[in-house]
């Protein structure tokens, strides 16, 4: 098996408010595009050629993969994996191929296990299982397995199923005509659901299994996430941060850097050409620092945090565990942030922030994410009309691309605001803002006389 399709030409809406502004499989993680990161590791899997399959916003897909050898992409032609899947089988020489969902993040040896047993397999299908755990089966393609075997596959079942899809298949062409008969929509589901007027795969691998035909299944061994909620890249990017920090294993200093005697570091430190660490400075774990960036004037940060190129960190700021600093970035006056920040993101003066803060976004002195309700419990989201809690991230706050927030402006929990929006000074956000919004706080004015004659003079 040599040549791996990958999916990454769908919007993406439920992951607003970065489908405004992004395709979903060039998001970053760990400042690297997930695409580039799924890229890496066929290849270094022993995949020799990726076909990609591309379609809204395929600009950032395609520079997030530029550099790579032996990289064609197609656009998609017809609705759904299937429609995705079908715009590029033509493309693929062998018999045998890997397909991946583009929005999935794996680790490398689940990844590398998959495709190593898939090159001695003789199976129509394969695909990766992940165990469900405490995740819900509704929100998933999920499946029953019996040992290797995949039993059934049922869309967003309401019980009674250990694990989900999890994105990554290896199929023959002998599958393909399984694709060309799924007109949609999903069949394999329960009585009483309502699936999308669009095929999917998972039905073509449901109907190969009522075929008489045998699935195999390979379950995950580590890492498996699908980043299709706010909340799942939030997660992603805390376990992968860990992940990534995890492998180091001693300190790699570039040319230029100068790390202060009197900054104290407990733990590994990965540093770019001409990185400063300056004295005062408090790091609490494994460190990777990109090239120009300065952390001085005793700022704080947590383990496993991964900070962009050309960064400032300074002046007593904190920045909480297995959290993510995007390139130009810059956290200032005793600001406190945990979680990830785009590129070129903005945190200044007292401020508070937990949750994705997006490219270009500028929190204004003081502004403050609240993530503890009163009554202790997590917010629920309204997701396209279908209430929902997460169980990670549910009162992390998530701005898209080009947000500002005026002085003293407060973000309640679990709130989201849309991409290109402004947040006036003194105002208290309590529901979720649209793309293109100015929301700010009229605030009545009273004035009167006053003066010595008040305290009796």
């Amino acid at each position: 098996m040599k040549t791996a399709i990958i999916l990454a030409a769908g919007r993406g809406t439920k992951i607003w408010p970065y489908s405004s502004t992004r395709q979903k499989a060039a998001l970053p993680l760990a400042n690297k595009p997930l695409v580039r990161w799924s890229a890496e590791k066929l290849c270094r899997a022993g995949i020799e050629r990726l076909v990609v399959v591309v379609g809204y916003r395929k600009e950032q897909v395609m520079n997030a993969l530029a550099d790579i050898d032996n990289v064609d992409y197609i656009e998609q032609k017809d609705a759904g994996t299937v429609g995705a899947l079908l715009s590029a089988v033509d493309l693929v020489d062998e018999d045998r191929f890997a397909v991946l969902y583009g929005d999935v993040l794996l680790n490398y040896d689940t990844l590398a296990n998959f495709i190593s047993e898939q090159n001695n397999a003789d199976a129509i299908c394969s695909a990766l299982v992940h165990p469900l755990g405490t995740d819900r089966p509704q929100d998933w393609m999920c499946a029953r397995i019996n040992n290797d075997r995949v039993d059934a596959v049922i869309g967003h079942p309401r019980d009674a199923v250990t694990h989900r899809i999890a994105g990554l298949f290896a199929l023959t062409k002998s599958f393909i005509p399984y694709l060309k008969q799924n007109i949609g929509p999903m069949r394999s589901v329960q009585v009483g659901m309502m699936p999308p007027d669009e095929p999917h795969l998972e039905d073509s691998i449901q109907a190969t299994i009522e075929d008489g035909k045998e699935v195999f299944a390979v379950e995950t061994t580590g890492i498996a996430f699908d980043l299709d909620k706010p909340w799942h890249y939030l997660e992603a990017s805390y376990h992968w941060n860990e992940y990534i920090c995890s492998k180091i294993e001693q300190n790699v200093i570039g040319a230029g850097a100068k790390i202060s005697d009197g900054a104290d570091i407990n733990g590994k430190v990965v540093a770019g050409e001409r990185v400063e660490i300056g004295k005062g400075v408090i790091v609490e774990g494994n460190l990777v620092i990109g090239a120009d960036t300065k952390i001085v004037q005793g700022a704080i940060l947590d383990a496993n945090v991964i900070v962009g190129k050309c960064c400032t960190i300074r002046r007593y700021c904190q920045i909480e565990r297995n959290s993510t600093i995007g390139s130009d970035g810059y956290v200032g006056h005793g600001a406190e942030v945990s979680g990830l920040f785009l590129h070129r993101a903005f945190a200044y003066h007292y401020g508070e922030y937990w949750g994705i803060l997006g490219d270009n976004c500028d929190l204004g002195a003081a502004t403050v994410c609240g993530n503890l309700r009163f009554d202790d419990q997590n917010s629920v989201h309204l997701l396209d009309g279908r209430r929902e809690t997460p169980a990670f991230g549910a009162n992390a706050a998530y701005l898209g691309d080009f947000v500002r927030t005026g002085v003293n402006a407060i973000i309640m929990p679990g709130i989201k605001i849309g991409s290109y929006s402004v947040i006036g000074a003194g105002t208290v956000v309590s529901d979720d803002v649209p793309d293109h919004t100015l929301l700010y706080t009229r605030q009545e004015q009273i004035t009167r006389q006053w003066g010595s004659q008040k305290y009796g003079w």
